[in-house]
């Protein structure tokens, strides 16, 4: 048992000294689990209410229409890197509701293109996608519910009920935790079986018991079908198996006979055939996901449905490409996981990244760092940095102590070496996610979080414990602090940004993509087109990041070049009026010209109005009307890439969308001066095109 900080005052001679629980401590004890559920509720409806007035975000379309596939039609081909846990539980729902589906005879379906399924679900086969939206995001809140109420219980483990208390309120108020527990993606699903298998597994390590074996391999399993990031619970539970024999501390079995195992030797025997337990019921797991089949079609005898394949000509990994091809040819596992894996591989592939306003190529090892600095709050990094040192403080007065008195078996263990699991997940996690290529968002870090909280809430409830007037009047006005940032940014919790990055009016300057922009702002795009454009007075141009569809919400626009390709066809100038431009698209991130404007960019536009100009002055032959075209869609991107990147260097947005669609009142002489004035931005070349001329 852990010694509850708020029932403990440490004093010189014996930090681990125990007073009689104070009268407020001994109703927290009473109430922690009322409270803590009272918290809950406050997140759900927090979450839940915020995603009711946003549009789906880039993947919550493919997610919900391939998981609802999966139900329908045992159909594995689609999207397995994001493993197939949320998509299966967030479909749930349309088991009752019914939704239509495409049908097995739409050419998305029959070739295997999520998203191109998941646009045909909302918007083209006769569904309301807001009522889609709203039953999958409902079950993502239960899975965030599960999330808190896992790290409550973690924390009130180790450190007792005021710092469990503690740990919750920092998670339900983290506006990361608030975002994706109201977004349909994986994130919520890993941060929970990611948590829930490192808890499980230390106390495995302790003390074999059947509820203790259960739920570690129940965990396990949801992890290896959350995500196939699930493989990073094999360096963490090393580092955690290491911790353990080398403490000295003993081994319980209670599985039939009890004893106590002391020897490194017994005890690395027996962690050994855990492992194989273990590995067979996560197999086994995956294969019951799959139906026990191996093939990923629903039909292989029908040509029509093809399989997806990974095609890129250069294997990000040789060792795993053997593996997965062996594995392939000895079905060793199913094809739509085999699948996933080599889609997780190939997006780990070099891409573009985007960081304070400056673009790199490929891995970039200060990105999460750095995504961590701008995306957390400074309360929770400063109580993370306290708790630090706090941390190292205690393990300091326990190794003298045990020099004069020596450890005994009766004793508790100390504080730092029951939080050794939420530590090792973070430093493995950050680790590895550093070594990565794919540099693009936040997310990718985020299921360190709720150990961040763990042990910040921890730090928390000791200082707390302390019963310092002064000392708490400060934890009070920090967590006030931290409550009201969240308060504050609802409903775009996507969009926070700390204020030592500039806040969240300058997010799209620190990152983009699902860092902050991830499509689902047009709703509030209509509401603001609504109260600024009425009965649409001023020309109206579009540059959309996202898969929702700007004509669901009656959005009148010429499109400017977007991702996908929303962009108008044909030929349009532009003219003064109105710029809404999503801020990954103006940070030259996921469009045809990446990066920042150089001489390469230059030279081709340069070289495109030459030969419009050319052309324009007589068009003689259809066969000149088809040069024309392909020069004038080239022609188009550039143009945009080029008004952006004037825009940056001259122009702050006049106005912005839930922080991610910026917006410009343009005039024709900033028009003029941004496309045929001398370029506001030039460098050398982008990272990306810099890359090409070395390839």
């Amino acid at each position: 048992m852990a010694v509850s900080e708020e029932n403990s005052s440490p004093n010189a001679d014996n930090p681990n000294t125990v007073s009689p629980p104070s009268r407020p401590a001994r109703f927290i004890q009473r109430w922690a689990w009322l409270i803590a559920l009272v918290l809950v509720t406050i997140y759900a409806g927090l979450t839940f209410s915020a995603s009711l007035g946003k549009g789906a975000s880039y993947d919550e379309s493919e997610e919900l229409a391939v998981g609802y596939d999966i139900w329908l039609h045992q159909d594995f081909r689609m999207e397995g890197a994001n493993g197939d846990l949320v998509k299966r539980w967030a479909t749930l729902p349309f088991l009752v509701s019914k939704p239509s589906f495409p049908g097995a005879e739409n050419p998305d379906w029959l070739k295997a293109a999520p998203y191109g399924l998941g646009y045909q679900f909302f918007f083209g086969s006769g569904n309301e996608s807001a009522q889609l939206l709203r039953q999958g995001r409902l079950m993502v809140v239960l899975l965030g519910v599960a999330t808190a109420l896992l790290v409550f219980y973690c924390s009130k483990e180790v450190f007792g009920p005021l710092g469990g208390l503690f740990s919750l309120a920092l998670f339900v108020f983290s506006p990361d935790m608030l975002a994706f527990g109201g977004i349909v993606s994986t994130e919520m699903s890993l941060c929970l079986a990611l948590l829930g298998a490192t808890w499980c597994i230390w106390r495995l390590l302790h003390k074999v018991t059947w509820g203790r074996l259960l739920a570690s391999m129940g965990f396990l399993a949801l992890l290896f079908l959350a995500k196939a990031t699930a493989l990073v619970i094999f360096p963490i539970t090393a580092v955690l198996v290491a911790i353990k024999i080398f403490s000295g501390e003993p081994l319980e079995w209670q599985l039939g006979r009890s004893r106590v195992f002391s020897s490194h030797t017994a005890q690395g025997g027996i962690f050994l055939g855990l492992f194989a337990i273990h590995g067979i019921f996560c197999w086994a797991a995956v294969w019951a996901h799959y139906d026990f089949r191996y093939a990923a079609s629903p039909d292989q005898a029908d040509p029509k449905i093809l399989a997806w394949r990974h095609t890129s000509e250069v294997a990000p990994n040789p060792t795993l490409e053997k593996i997965i091809t062996w594995s392939r040819t000895e079905k060793i596992l199913p094809e739509g996981y085999l699948d996933g894996m080599d889609l997780l591989l190939s997006e780990n592939l070099k891409r573009l990244t985007f960081m304070h306003g400056k673009w790199a190529l490929g891995r970039e090892p200060t990105f999460f760092p750095y995504a961590i600095w701008a995306k957390t709050s400074p309360v929770l990094l400063l109580l993370l940095g306290l708790g630090t040192g706090w941390w190292v403080w205690r393990r300091i007065q326990i190794v003298r102590e045990q020099k004069v008195r020596p450890a005994s078996a009766s004793r508790p263990r100390p504080i730092f070496y029951q939080a050794v699991p939420y530590v090792a997940l973070i430093a493995v996690f950050f680790t590895v996610a550093v070594g990565q290529n794919l540099n693009i968002a936040h997310r990718h870090i985020l299921p360190i979080y709720p150990a961040f909280d763990i042990l910040a809430g921890g730090f928390v409830g000791w200082v707390w414990s302390q019963r310092q007037r002064f000392i708490r009047e400060v934890i009070v006005v920090l967590l006030v602090w931290y409550a009201h940032d969240a308060v504050a940014i609802y409903p775009n919790y996507l969009a926070y940004f700390s204020p030592a990055v500039g806040g969240s009016a300058h997010g799209y300057q620190n990152l983009v993509e699902s860092s902050l922009d991830w499509g689902m702002d047009l709703p509030k795009l209509k509401t603001w087109l609504n109260q600024h454009n009425p009965r649409d007075r001023d020309i109206f141009y579009l540059a959309y990041f996202g898969t929702d569809n700007p004509d669901y919400y009656q959005i009148k626009s010429t499109r400017l070049p977007s991702f996908p390709a929303w962009e108008s066809e044909g030929r349009y100038d532009l003219m003064p009026g109105i710029y809404a431009i999503s801020a990954t698209l103006f940070e030259s991130f996921y469009i045809e010209n990446e990066g920042p404007w150089n001489k390469h960019y230059e030279s081709e536009y340069q070289n495109c109005l030459q030969i419009l100009r050319k052309y324009n002055a007589g068009i003689k032959s259809p066969e000149q009307m088809s040069v024309l075209m392909k020069q004038y869609a080239l022609f188009k991107k550039l143009r945009f890439n080029r008004l952006c990147a004037w825009l940056r260097h001259n122009r702050q947005p006049d106005d912005n969308v839930g922080h991610s669609i910026l917006i410009w009142r343009l005039t024709q002489g900033e028009i003029d001066e941004a496309l045929y004035g001398a370029p506001a931005e030039l460098v050398e070349n982008s990272p990306l095109i810099v890359n090409k001329n070395a390839g």
